[in-house]
């Protein structure tokens, strides 16, 4: 019985927000009234409205805060190697168009964080040194998670060179 009453009650309450926009003059044009409009003929197409979500796209020049940003490009797997880093240490690397910018993309927040510089650059090899510092045991740390990206300038563009990931 209290099912078919709230069910009841939410399809009324519906139907009451339904009517109340439709004698409102929602979705009428801009500068229009509902007592105002013209009738039209069969031939004219009602206007649609697409509902939109969240705030307009941003305008923004320049880099993306999060993410890959668009020209980079993502470093194969099978061109990194990371054996040498601990677990929880970032791994994931793109690329500039021209080759010579490596970006480390990773995570910091509250008290980690986490910086990189290149090594030794070699004909075969590139090698990268992470760091990822942490708050001494029992310190109180913000609650907060951003994405990073640290960028690494090589010396010739990697091309087909592997990335050795390494702590440091």
């Amino acid at each position: 019985m209290r099912t078919t009453v709230k069910l009841l009650g939410a399809g009324l309450l519906l139907l009451t927000a339904t009517a109340c926009a439709a004698n409102s003059g929602a979705g009428a044009p801009a500068g229009t009234s509902p007592a105002s409009e013209t009738p039209t003929t069969s031939a004219s197409v009602p206007a649609t409205v697409t509902p939109t979500l969240g705030p307009p796209p941003s305008r923004t020049v320049g880099r993306p805060t999060q993410g890959i940003a668009p020209g980079d490009d993502v470093v194969a797997e099978t061109q990194v190697d990371a054996r040498g880093l601990p677990e929880g240490y970032p791994r994931s690397l793109t690329r500039s168009l021209d080759g010579k910018t490596l970006v480390l993309q990773a995570e910091e927040g509250g008290c980690r964080r986490v910086s990189a510089h290149v090594g030794e650059q070699t004909a075969q090899q590139v090698v990268v040194l992470v760091n990822v510092l942490s708050a001494p045991k029992g310190q109180m740390c913000p609650d907060y998670i951003k994405e990073i990206q640290v960028p690494l300038t090589l010396a010739a563009p990697l091309g087909t060179r592997t990335v050795v990931l390494r702590q440091g």
